[in-house]
């Protein structure tokens, strides 16, 4: 006998509602929920695959202890929690609670109950700011920069759904599922069919732009130069909103002086791009009533995302593309709390503080939080405050950070590495514990952290619509497994250590642009609450109760809610920053240094751009037997010109040297690429003391990055993209 239920799928921030097929209590197939009001049976093949993540030879079942003769032996969830309170406390008692370093990852993503808790934690060690890690600072800080410089805007941006132009700046949803949870390829195929002129700047011609009005290809690296480019056309031509911009900016006329200087001639020698094309695509946006421009990660692996991210704001800013007073909040909150939303900004404010620097490369402390950039040699560099201990909370730092062999020296120094996963990653392969996770299908889910993530910059994640969406757990773990949440690993070691925890439940807001605080509350320490308990906590003073989002098991449309947005209040003088004068300065550089980026050159004619597997959510799924077993490696795709030019063919083995470091790789030809680019996906390879596997492993592409060589000034993230590098082949 079999029986449907109805789950979501955690592995990203999508959330997808999903029909989860079970017999005899396992999960054996997964579809879309075809009920949903919202999603409309949409999920990916990383959804439909996990069963296989959940039954496969692949997961953990046990925690793991690291025996003296270097193997792996099982060990209970209790006895691995009292042994590794045991050494942090040792730790701390003799190096002080700076020494315990905490790297949360996309593996948590989607999880706000494991990401709060072991942010609770740091915040009772007392080294939150300092040593509370997470993927955000090597993937878009800049997002969240440029919007603390240039103010944010209450409404935020007007909807795709209703929009006629739409410009993605090295963004991908159809892959990435960013800013589009639900089915983005039907979503972007919809709004090209009603009108809309999709345009795309990547040098590759991505999923998401196959039926787009424009694509423009620049080289990598050089999106800011191209930005600028557009505001000038716009500034120039006088193509701007201005009464939005008299009534809610100041900035106009030195952000003009600034730009003035990127004619379309001038951007067109830099980046690659027809003069032609650079003037089209700004004044179609232009032009448009209704639309956005967004940027995705690729621009901000470049070193200059905080300017691409600042310009894009601008553009959107000087066009008016912010959605008005009368017309629907472009993301109204369900499970976050009630906040009156008005047509007006909040003030931009400086997001670092210079009178606090890290150990390492002198780095003001941010909003973005401790950079992971510096995490290795933090773990490295001896004196107060070297991290001695690192807990690795669904991340894998060993594909994940740039320069893999730093990475592997630092974590082999630790006196202790605790990894928290379902697998045997990279980094659980050299970890001294591993306590083993529980999986997606096996925890209740609620839509909060993709209804939230709006805070962190346009077009992250959010909803367009008042949906909300909660799920119990569909199945238990396997018989005889011994697994635990990562929230409730965390919670123990807390307790074994003293300590009291304290949530902070429910925030609308960031940095300093808040629509209400957080919520403190604190968790009984006596008793360890369920998932369920704990979920309350988190979803304190939401706006629609969570018994009532409960109530709808596909999850529901809420347009009862008043989503009206109201006026500008008579009393606001706040205005939006054009021309930050960091922003400014770092433009002018930009400009006398042809674009301030990596060039190509005759020892290294390629340009190395990391994009995004369809079957692997970063790292997550290689293992899998029904993804990673499909293709286990990621190819290094090359425009057909750049393989008759190096002499190779589609399924070469192939030899992928930067200045930092090299790689093996399989060729493979991409039609679509911008000739003098090499593509990669992220997250693949073996660590450096294995065996290299490029066929069944892939290549690890950070090994091709250096987090010491170039670095932004204030939140140290590493170049990741835009890398010089030059290939030769190997053998067939």
């Amino acid at each position: 006998m079999s029986d449907t239920r109805i789950g979501m799928c955690k592995i990203c921030p999508a959330c997808c509602p999903i029909e989860v097929t079970i017999e005899q209590g396992r999960a054996v197939s997964i579809a879309g929920d075809r009920q949903s009001p919202s999603y409309g049976g949409y999920t990916c093949p990383k959804g439909r695959a996990m069963p296989d993540a959940h039954y496969g030879p692949q997961r953990l079942l046990h925690s793991q202890r690291r025996t003296a003769e270097g193997s792996f032996a099982p060990i209970t969830s209790d006895a691995a929690i009292d042994e590794v309170a045991a050494k942090l406390r040792a730790i701390i008692d003799e190096h002080g609670p700076d020494s315990i370093g905490l790297l949360v990852g996309s593996g948590l993503a989607a999880n706000p109950m494991n990401a709060a808790v072991s942010a609770a934690f740091m915040m009772a060690l007392g080294t939150f700011d300092e040593r509370f890690y997470s993927v955000m600072t090597i993937d878009q800080p800049g997002k969240v920069m440029a919007q603390a410089l240039h103010g944010r805007w209450l409404p935020g941006p007007q909807r795709f759904r209703d929009s006629d132009v739409w410009v993605m700046v090295g963004a991908n949803p159809v892959v990435s599922k960013m800013g589009l949870e639900q089915n983005p390829a039907m979503a972007i195929k919809q709004a090209i069919k009603r009108g809309m002129k999709l345009i795309m700047i990547d040098p590759r011609a991505t999923e998401t732009g196959r039926n787009a009005f424009l694509h423009l290809q620049p080289q990598p690296g050089q999106d800011a130069t191209l930005l600028a480019g557009f505001l000038h056309i716009i500034l120039s031509e006088q193509r701007y909103d201005t009464a939005f911009v008299a009534e809610n900016t100041q900035g106009i006329e030195p952000l003009a002086r600034a730009v003035a200087r990127f004619t379309p001639e001038h951007v067109a020698a830099i980046t690659g791009v027809p003069a032609e094309q650079i003037l089209l695509a700004a004044r179609t946006f232009a032009e448009a009533e209704r639309g956005c421009i967004i940027t995705g990660t690729g621009p901000h692996f470049a070193l200059h995302g905080t300017l691409v991210e600042y310009l894009a704001l601008c553009i959107n800013t000087v066009c008016g593309r912010w959605t008005r007073a009368g017309e629907d909040n472009a993301h109204p909150h369900v499970v976050l709390p009630e906040v009156e939303v008005r047509a007006q900004p909040l003030a931009p404010y400086v997001p670092w503080d210079d009178s606090v620097r890290c150990r390492i490369n002198n780095l003001p402390k941010t909003i973005s939080g401790a950079p992971c950039g510096t995490l290795a040699d933090e773990i490295l560099t001896p004196g107060n405050g070297q991290i001695r201990a690192l807990i690795c909370a669904g991340s894998n730092p060993m594909v994940a950070l740039p320069g893999q062999a730093r990475t592997e020296q630092a974590l082999e120094s630790l006196d202790l590495l605790v990894s928290m996963d379902v697998e045997l990653s990279n980094t659980a392969r050299m970890a001294d514990y591993i306590l083993a996770d529980r999986m997606a299908l096996e925890t209740p889910g609620i839509t909060q952290y993709t209804e939230s993530v709006k805070y962190y910059g346009v077009w992250t994640h959010a909803y367009e619509e008042p949906y909300a969406h909660y799920s119990p757990a569909v199945v238990e773990p396997p018989e005889g497994s011994d697994v635990l949440e990562v929230w409730q690993f965390i919670y123990e070691i807390a307790r074994k250590l003293g300590l009291s925890l304290t949530l902070y439940a429910n925030p609308a807001g960031f940095g300093e642009h808040w629509e209400k605080l957080p919520v403190a509350v604190p968790m009984p320490m006596d008793k360890r609450p369920s998932s369920e308990e704990l979920m309350e906590m988190l979803c304190a003073g939401s706006r629609v109760p969570l018994a009532e989002i409960k109530s709808h098991a596909h999850g529901h449309l809420y347009d009862a809610l008043d989503n009206v947005v109201l006026p500008r209040d008579p009393a606001c003088t706040t205005r939006l920053e054009l021309a930050d004068i960091r922003m400014m300065s770092e433009l002018d550089t930009v400009f006398t240094e042809n674009g301030a980026t990596a060039a190509p050159s005759a020892d290294f004619p390629l340009l190395f751009t990391s994009r995004r597997s369809s079957l692997m959510y970063n790292s997550i799924g290689r293992l899998n037997p029904m993804q990673g077993g499909r293709q286990g490696y990621n190819p290094a795709f090359l425009n057909p010109a750049d393989l008759e030019r190096h002499g190779l063919r589609t399924g070469d083995l192939i030899r992928i040297r930067s200045r930092h470091g090299e790689v093996i790789g399989i060729a493979e030809a991409e039609a679509g690429l911008r000739p003098g680019t090499l593509s990669m996906s992220h997250g693949f390879g073996v660590n450096p003391g294995e065996a290299a596997d490029p066929i069944g492993q892939g290549a690890c592409t950070s090994a091709l990055m250096d987090a010491n060589a170039e670095y932004d000034p204030l939140f140290g993230q590493p170049r990741m993209s835009a890398i010089p590098v030059a290939i030769s082949a190997l053998a067939a």
